[in-house]
Order: structure tokens, then C-alpha cells, then sequence
């Protein structure tokens, strides 16, 4: 499934530098960055919807070939309109591989082992963004910002294929998609949605301010590392939930590691050389992991079957919408008041976050009193024990 999602990963990076490549321009770069992510914003609720109406596979092999097409035209796309159109095109079409994923794992696994299933698949994207712009970079050099995007749309494309043979089949004659959402559930996952923006306003803010932290100190070409140093502590951390379990309720996990988000947030305030904020990112990156994997069981358990990949999707959504709130504004801080006063941007969000969730507790914790999701019927009519 991460294999799968390569190519969604990097693509943005790669739009930027074959945009740039193609059509000389960082304008149209971030123009069709940014088309990019609203195309996947606006999509993503259907395709998760998509799944849950007509089965994962038929919904995986269409939007991968479509999602194909695009990123190969993209690669040929030397007109500025063409580059862009085909970019936003290419966020229509992204594969609901994550949702997919996400969706199916309370099914594949016992509920007592669901919080480790999702940190695993949270330490799996760690590795994917950490692993990612390393690769990017090799392949740059042998096969340029073309090549580059070409080879990852066929891994991607390979995997997703594999991923969507292996898949097992779900029957939805126990879940019918015309039965209406209870309330409750879409009040919880309202709630979850807000939280939600509220945390990736923060990534998207952070993504732009290790960047800038690193120019202002002087050493622009250490962002990378900064990076890898932050995906590293977020690894560590969801490593150790994996490994450990979870000792809590969901409800109180999910407060309680997120309020330690808010407050870790706050070292970022104090370096002013790179290992001290080398330092800084570990700290902040230990509970990153960890949080989204209570976060996805939440999503699952307030969002049962069929509605679980649809809710995915509004997530993605929401996430979309979070980072270009947090990469436009704090650009907009770091310019006007500096890279320090932009850092808390990042406290600001974590802590109106974690606000919503303090105050909409009550419905987290109905949301985790009730059943775990309940297992889905899958093709050789075993029923999978939850």
C-alpha cells in the first residue's frame, strides 16, 4: 500500500521541479503544485465513497490508470496552461490508495491489535517521506525531473496494481450504501475533521519554516536534514506505540498525545543554530506518528463500514485545505516578522486543536464506547474476527 503511494508523495516536489524544468518558471510551479492539491482535496470524499459504493479494486485500477496518464502527459507539458491543467488533473485522479488501506485494516486484523496495525502504518508513510526525497534526489541526477517522475508513476502504478490484485473483496450486502449516516457518527467525524485541520494547518506550516529556519541561519542546503532529523523522532515514536500497544482509552490517548504536540511545539520557539533545532524537531516529531495512528482508529470507530473510506477521504480533504492555510500563512509571518515569531503558527494551531477536542470530548469518548468496526464479509466468505 505505501509503495503504492510513492508517487502521490512526491509529487508535489516533483511538480515544483518539473515545472520549473519545463516551463522556466517557479510561478507556474507553484501554481501547479497548488491545482494539484485542490484536485485532490475536491476528489477525495468521492473516491473514498467510490470504494465503499463499488469495491476497492475496480475504484484502484480506474483512478491508477487515470492518475497515470495524467503524470506522463505532465512529464511532456511544456505549455503553462497545459502544466497546470494536467497537474490539477493529476490531483482529480490520485488513487484513494490511502483510504483504501485505511478502511480495510479493521478488517484484517483483531480489534486488540488495531492501535499497533495503524501505528505500523504510520511508521510505513514515515519511511515513505523520509525515504522519498532521498530517492528523488538520486534519480535526478541520472534521469532528470522527467525521468524521475516517469520512474515513480511506474512503481507506483506496479504497486498499486499489486496491491489492488491481493485485495480482499468485500461484500457490502450486510452495510447497504443507501443507509443513511447516523448523526452521531457524523458528529464525530465533524469533530475529528476540525481537529484534523487544525494539525495539518501545523504541517503545512512546518514545511515552509525548517526551510526558512535553515536560510536564516545560514545554511540553507541543512533543511533536508532537519527534515530527516524531524521524520526520524516521528519514526521513534511510532515505533514504540507499534511495539507497546496502547495503555489508555482511545479518547484519553488521543487528547493526551496531542496536548503533548501543542506543548513540544513550543521549543521550536528557542534554537537559533541547526543542531539546536536538530533537537528541537526530535522532541516535536516524537508524538507525530503515534497521534496519527490513534486519530486513523478514531476515524475507523466513528466511521463503521460502509462510510469508513468516504470519512478517509474527507480527511485528505481536510488536510489539504490545513496545509495551504499553514504554508501561505506562515510564509507570510516569516516575511513580515521572522522565522522565530512564525514558529508560533505552528503552537497556534496545535493548541485551537487540541481546544476542539477538550471541548468535544464527550463525543470522542461516545465514539470509542461504542462496538469496535465491525468485520467486513470478504471474497472466500470467511468472516475475519474483530
Amino acid at each position: 500500500m505505501n509503495l503504492a503511494q510513492l508517487p502521490v508523495a512526491m509529487r508535489q516536489l516533483l511538480i515544483v521541479l518539473l515545472g520549473h524544468h519545463n516551463t522556466g518558471s517557479f510561478t507556474i510551479s507553484g501554481t501547479a503544485s497548488a491545482a494539484c492539491g485542490i484536485g485532490l482535496a475536491l476528489t477525495a470524499p468521492l473516491s473514498g465513497r467510490l470504494l465503499g459504493r463499488i469495491g476497492d479494486r475496480p475504484v484502484l485500477l480506474a483512478f491508477g490508470l487515470a492518475h497515470l496518464v495524467t503524470l506522463v502527459g505532465l512529464t511532456f507539458a511544456a505549455s503553462p496552461f497545459a502544466f497546470v491543467a494536467l497537474a490539477a488533473a493529476a490531483g482529480l485522479a490520485t488513487p484513494p490508495v490511502l483510504s483504501s488501506g485505511r478502511a480495510l485494516l479493521p478488517t484484517l486484523v483483531k480489534s486488540s491489535a488495531l492501535t499497533r496495525a495503524y501505528a505500523v502504518n504510520a511508521v510505513g508513510q514515515e519511511l515513505l517521506y523520509v525515504g522519498g526525497p532521498l530517492l528523488v534526489t538520486a534519480s535526478l541526477a541520472t534521469a532528470g525531473p522527467g525521468g524521475t517522475l516517469l520512474t515513480f508513476a511506474a512503481i507506483g502504478t506496479i504497486a498499486l496494481i499489486i496491491n489492488a490484485i491481493v485485495i480482499p473483496r468485500r461484500s457490502h450486502a450486510e452495510h447497504p450504501m443507501r443507509m443513511r449516516q447516523p448523526a452521531s457518527e457524523r458528529r464525530a467525524i465533524r469533530t475529528l475533521l476540525g481537529i484534523h485541520l487544525g494539525y495539518m494547518t501545523c504541517m503545512g506550516a512546518m514545511w515552509v519554516l525548517i526551510p526558512a529556519f535553515a536560510a536564516n541561519v545560514g545554511h540553507p542546503n541543512q533543511a533536508a536534514l532537519l527534515v530527516t532529523v524531524w521524520s526520524a523522532g516521528s519514526l521513534v515514536g511510532g515505533l514504540l506505540l507499534a511495539i507497546r500497544g496502547r495503555r489508555a482509552s482511545i479518547s484519553r490517548t488521543y487528547l493526551v498525545l496531542l496536548a503533548v504536540l501543542s506543548v513540544s511545539s513550543m521549543t521550536l520557539l528557542l534554537p537559533r543554530t541547526v543542531p539546536q533545532m536538530a533537537v528541537a524537531v526530535v522532541i516535536f516529531g516524537l508524538a507525530l506518528a503515534p497521534w496519527l495512528a490513534v486519530a486513523d482508529e478514531l476515524v475507523a470507530r466513528a466511521a463503521p463500514a460502509p462510510h469508513t473510506a468516504q470519512a478517509y477521504g474527507w480527511l485528505q480533504t481536510a488536510g489539504q485545505l490545513g496545509i495551504a492555510a499553514g504554508s501561505f500563512t506562515s510564509g507570510v509571518i516569516n516575511d513580515h516578522s521572522g522565522t522565530t515569531t512564525a514558529f508560533l503558527l505552528v503552537s497556534v494551531a496545535l493548541t485551537a486543536a487540541l481546544g476542539l477536542a477538550l471541548l468535544r470530548r464527550h463525543i470522542l469518548r461516545a465514539t470509542t464506547t461504542t462496538a469496535a468496526p465491525p468485520a467486513t464479509r470478504i471474497s472466500d466468505n470467511r468472516r475475519v474476527t474483530t
